[in-house]
């Protein structure tokens, strides 16, 4: 990997800018749940509904991200979607400065912020392969996947660690700011204007409805091929349930169990940390990355999160739930992406990418509303063990899907 990455210059500028966007993205996130369950009295319900219009972007924009970046020009979609989300964020540094945050807001800034990243996902996506030489895709690929895990890991611990020290978190939050600005000058610098993926564009008429076209015939062709159909949906139905536990249902669990705002930057960081050894673990020791062990993984996952309630006794326990979660996600989210690639095709594989990516988000964004209806029925504690159970039991359901 340090090879490609001393020979792949471009790609190395590129992911530096990434890599700086995921750790801010880290920090986002962080301020962004404390600050919800701030403005909702530590409710839920509340806290759900606002992860809930977050949903809405993914849900109209989602179809048309991967299309748009093969029509439009990518580094000018990457760029606006950079610089949008550094005017989103100083927005909300503001608005927590003076104090003026409250749930409407915070549903605002989500719905921007989850727009601006439906644009710029596919569009970072499909530029890889269009900076990288053939043989150092896998070494990219798991590069870029390591910076997203290290985001994860150094976000919100630095995040907790600013918080504990200036107390306003629209002081922390210009950390993101900044990265988003770093970002932008990575994208401008790797990508050259002369590139195919600024020039030779589709001629072809761009509406939206030729863009919904496209995505609604490419989920017609995923429904009929079993194995992809389970990789990608019920996938995306367990990101459904674990997005309402990482989101939601962990940090009001450390909450309300009397610990501080801090402790849940802390164990974000540890189910990141998990999920960084994880990843290097799966690499050297997984050799078969097919549908049946990503069910398996999923099983795991979801056994591993309904006993995480039983950490929350003691700080090191907490960390060590945290961290094991992280590693075995680790192993489902590696296998996911290399089955897609080879259950689809040269001609469909952007399209199949494009379409987990829709549902995926889709299903993480509605996520805080499932977590608001499980309180209602259940303390926060048993709310995440039925969320672990489910996910144990739609990875079953799956594995059988595939093996009848």
């Amino acid at each position: 990997m340090i090879d490609m990455l001393r020979r792949e210059r471009r790609f190395s500028v590129l992911l530096a800018g990434n890599a700086m966007s995921q750790i801010g993205d880290g920090v986002h996130e962080f301020v962004f749940v404390i600050t919800v369950l701030h403005a909702a009295h530590n409710n839920v319900a509340l806290a759900g509904i606002v992860y809930f219009f977050r949903f809405i972007p993914y849900l109209v924009l989602g179809p048309l991200g991967g299309a748009l970046s093969d029509r439009l020009p990518r580094r000018a979609l990457m760029v606006f979607a950079d610089l949008s989300r550094a005017v989103t964020t100083g927005l909300f540094c503001v608005l927590l400065a003076i104090d003026r945050v409250d749930l409407v807001s915070l549903g605002l800034i989500g719905m921007a912020m989850t727009s601006f990243r439906t644009l710029f996902q596919p569009a970072f996506q499909g530029t890889i392969p269009a900076i990288v030489k053939t043989e150092h895709l896998p070494a990219a690929n798991g590069a870029t996947q390591m910076a997203a895990e290290m985001g994860g890991l150094v976000g919100p611990a630095l995040g907790g660690i600013m918080l504990a020290a200036v107390g306003n978190p629209g002081f922390v939050l210009i950390i993101d700011a900044a990265t988003y600005l770093l970002s932008t000058l990575c994208v401008w610098c790797a990508i050259a204007a002369h590139m195919r993926d600024d020039a030779t564009l589709s001629q072809e008429k761009l509406t939206i409805r030729s863009l919904y076209g496209d995505f609604g015939q490419n989920l017609q062709g995923a429904l009929q091929k079993r194995e992809l159909f389970v990789t990608i949906g019920y996938s995306a139905l367990c990101i459904l349930f674990v997005g309402s536990a990482l989101r939601i249902l962990i940090p009001a669990l450390l909450k309300g169990s009397g610990y501080a705002d801090s402790m849940v930057g802390y164990a974000m960081s540890f189910i990141a940390f998990g999920a960084l050894a994880g990843a290097v673990v799966c690499s050297k020791v997984m050799q078969r990355f097919d549908t049946r062990n990503l069910m398996l993984y999923w099983s795991m996952y979801g056994i591993a999160l309904a006993i995480l309630p039983a950490c929350v006794v003691s700080t090191p326990t907490i960390f060590a739930g945290c961290f094991v979660l992280g590693a075995i996600g680790a192993f489902a989210d590696v296998i996911l992406p290399t089955n897609i690639q080879n259950l689809s095709t040269d001609a469909n594989v952007g399209k199949n990418f494009s379409l987990f990516s829709t549902l995926a988000n889709t299903s993480e964004a509605l996520s805080g509303g499932l977590a608001g209806l499980l309180t209602l029925i259940s303390p926060v504690g048993g709310s995440l063990v039925i969320t672990g159970l489910l996910i144990a039991s739609v990875a079953y359901l799956g594995k059988i899907r595939v093996e009848v």
